[in-house]
């Protein structure tokens, strides 16, 4: 699909750049381990301090809003001090943010702790995509899957771990156990600092020629790609939020059950981690993963919506099969460009996008419910959320290169 990717001649995966590699999947498990390292405490920590429900909520509205300042302001921090440097920064934000955490006496300091650590986790979100750009270009495919599986992975272990760690060894030793994986983090990239300055006597990273700003609002491509990582990001967040209570409402599932439905869609998205972008590199069209999506999420909500006590767990798996669309977007951001420099600002700007419109998705849910009293008018709300997605993938199906679109000679 990608006439520059198809020139470039694989080769074997290590070939001198084994710490980039290393870099990239220990950074990918540090994106998705703060949030769900914290929420399962709560009750411990509710032992020392106060932690009211109110505060509970803004806490967890914090990694969207986190996520997109992060993803406004990650791209200039790119081009002006390379890739590198930049997931230095967005490791040490991370560090920074844990330690306050850990270190806090009231519910205000979690908050504080948590925004910082998010802050540099949105800028890891960001930087990853051209990061595989720049030093993967030949295998985008397969680091983007490797990522991406590292990424859903670390989701899923926190809150498996967190309360027998917690009652174990106490809320503020559990919450170390992270930030020691964070640690970890900075090696492969700072010796692969020291190799390149070694290499290069300190050339800038991203190359003068790669410093071009393109104004991506001019890229049909680069606004359906953002469109698209919007709509996987309202349905993730929304069905984490809301999902196990609406389960009870809607096929009058007990709690525990609620629970492991959401567990359910948590867990079918492994699979399409490792098996869509090796996919997107070799099928022509990829327009027809966003149809097969749409038509995932849509059956999925449908099916909840018509016949709810039937094969109930049917529905949730198409509902997270929908969810491919999030690697395919992770892929595309680097497939549709031809530089590091416009993959870096790809990510940036539809990640901005995607992370404020999951910023009041769940709010928005909320607000439904609470007028209507029933879970109706979220399933609606989710299917057309769901179908924006095809005017995104009529563009797609064009494959185009973003800078062609933009006419830029970067």
């Amino acid at each position: 699909m990608s006439e520059i990717a198809g020139k470039l001649a694989p080769r074997p995966v290590w070939a001198g750049r084994t710490l980039a590699l290393i870099g990239i999947v220990i950074v990918a498990f540090n994106l998705r381990t703060l949030p769900g390292s914290l929420s399962p405490l709560f009750s411990l920590i509710q032992q020392e301090f106060s932690v009211p429900t109110l505060a509970i909520g803004i806490i967890g509205a914090i990694p969207p809003a986190c996520f997109a300042v992060a993803s406004l302001v990650t791209p200039r921090i790119g081009r002006r001090i390379g890739i590198e440097w930049g997931l230095i920064v967005s490791l040490t934000f991370s560090l920074v943010g844990q330690l306050i955490r850990v270190l806090s006496h009231d519910w205000v300091g979690l908050a504080v702790g948590t925004s910082v650590a998010l802050f540099g986790i949105g800028m890891g979100n960001v930087l990853l995509p051209p990061t595989i750009k720049k030093y993967f270009p030949d295998r985008i495919s397969l680091v983007t899957a490797i990522y991406v599986s590292a990424m859903t992975l670390s989701a899923a272990l926190p809150p498996f771990v967190a309360v027998p760690l917690g009652n174990a060894v106490g809320w503020r030793w559990e919450l170390v156990t992270w930030a020691v994986v964070t640690c970890i983090a900075f090696l492969p990239w700072l010796a692969q600092l020291r190799k390149e300055r070694h290499e290069t006597g300190g050339a800038d990273h991203l190359g003068k020629h790669n410093r071009v700003r393109l104004n991506l609002w001019r890229s049909p491509t680069a606004v359906a790609i953002a469109l698209t990582l919007a709509v996987s990001s309202l349905n993730g967040y929304i069905v984490n939020a809301w999902l196990p209570t609406a389960m009870v409402g809607i096929a009058g599932a007990s709690p525990a059950t609620a629970g492991l439905y959401l567990a359910l869609f948590a867990i079918v998205g492994f699979p399409m981690a490792l098996i869509v972008p090796a996919l997107a590199r070799r099928v022509p069209r990829t327009d027809i993963f966003v149809y097969v999506s749409a038509a995932f999420h849509v059956s999925g909500y449908l099916g909840l919506l018509f016949v709810p006590h039937i094969v109930t767990w049917l529905w949730i798996v198409l509902v997270g099969l929908g969810g491919l669309i999030f690697p395919l977007t992770l892929t595309l951001m680097n497939l549709r460009t031809k530089s590091t420099s416009a993959s870096l600002q790809v990510s940036g700007f539809s990640q901005m996008g995607a992370y404020t419109a999951a910023l009041f998705g769940p709010l928005v849910v909320g607000v439904l419910h609470e007028v209507t009293g029933q879970w109706t008018a979220f399933l609606i709300l989710m299917i057309a959320i769901s179908l924006c997605v095809i005017p995104a993938a009529i563009i797609l199906g064009r494959g185009r290169f973003i800078e062609d679109e933009v006419g830029s000679n970067v």
